[in-house]
């Protein structure tokens, strides 16, 4: 709702019909890690457009996503999927399929293009099918299971495996598809010495009814009709600080909602790293699992 003057880039990188070819082209997005560039007339209109996909994708991870290597993500794979029922009352949630495969798979891959090699799944409802699935496939990643033996919420199962982890490490949920630059996260991550980073989407949300703005004598001073809001809202993936895991009680249930509460009590340092709505969706739910 902002002017863009104050946001767009004002000395961007741009070529003339004629003066590269494509090699020389790809060259500079990969030297210069750009998404686009345009390539304009003499009269300043756009002829086409060069893009990142134009390029060749291993030179690109592998510039962009050396610094994740050695990350370990932890999934988080024990719930029940009561809000996908039907399908979760036969498969785990992780299991159920999206374009021929299961969203797990599609989580893990889209976290492996970003370099990382390291996962930890953790298992609970349905867990002898997961592994099953993980023993019939063959995959690249180095995958190990942490197994509660009773449900432990969103993130007490991390302290399952506190003498395995490295300093950082990452968390998602397993119904939470992201396509992004993890190393990106990393970097933001560890500049801002952040305890806990969540990462965050704007998502617009109409309201479709018009909505009443009283004033004290209960008199209707406006009538908004569908007013739309643009929200933060939380993704479901977060990097936090192994130290962390000493707030995290021993087998009890125990949610992220409960450690950024116990952060905020201590005064520790929480971000928030954004990304665009299109990087992003959250197949726990049937609207978006139709979406996906």
């Amino acid at each position: 709702s902002k002017s863009i003057t104050n946001f767009y880039q004002k000395n961007s990188t741009y070529f003339f019909k004629g003066e590269n070819n494509l090699e020389n082209l790809r060259k500079i997005i990969l030297k210069e890690n750009y998404d686009y560039i345009p390539i304009l007339h003499k009269s300043m209109k756009i002829f086409k457009v060069v893009e990142l996909k134009d390029c060749e994708v291993s030179k690109i991870t592998n510039k962009k996503t050396s610094g994740v290597k050695n990350i370990p993500v932890i999934i988080m794979a024990g719930g029940l999927g009561t809000r996908l029922k039907p399908f979760t009352s036969i498969l785990p949630k992780p299991l159920i399929p999206i374009n021929n495969k299961p969203i797990i798979r599609h989580i893990i891959e889209s976290l492996s293009d970003s370099g990382i090699e390291k996962f930890w799944i953790s298992l609970n409802y349905k867990s002898v099918l997961l592994k099953s699935y993980f023993k019939e496939v063959e995959l690249k990643e180095k995958i190990k299971f942490v197994e509660e033996k009773k449900p432990l919420g969103t993130i007490g199962a991390v302290k399952l495996i506190e003498n395995k982890l490295a300093k950082d490490f990452f968390i998602t949920n397993c119904d939470t598809i992201i396509k992004t630059n993890y190393s990106d996260i990393y970097k933001f991550h560890k500049k801002n010495k952040f305890d806990l980073t969540i990462v965050a989407s704007l998502k617009k949300y109409v309201i479709p009814y018009g909505v009443c703005e009283i004033n004290k004598n209960h008199a209707l001073d406006k009538l908004n009709e569908k007013p739309n809001y643009d929200l933060l809202v939380n993704t479901g993936l977060y990097m936090m600080r192994k130290n962390l895991i000493d707030l995290i009680p021993s087998n009890k249930k125990y949610d992220i909602n409960h450690i950024i509460t116990d952060l905020k009590k201590k005064n520790k340092k929480i971000g928030v790293y954004p990304i665009s709505s299109d990087s992003w969706i959250d197949v726990g739910q049937w609207s978006e699992y139709k979406d996906a």
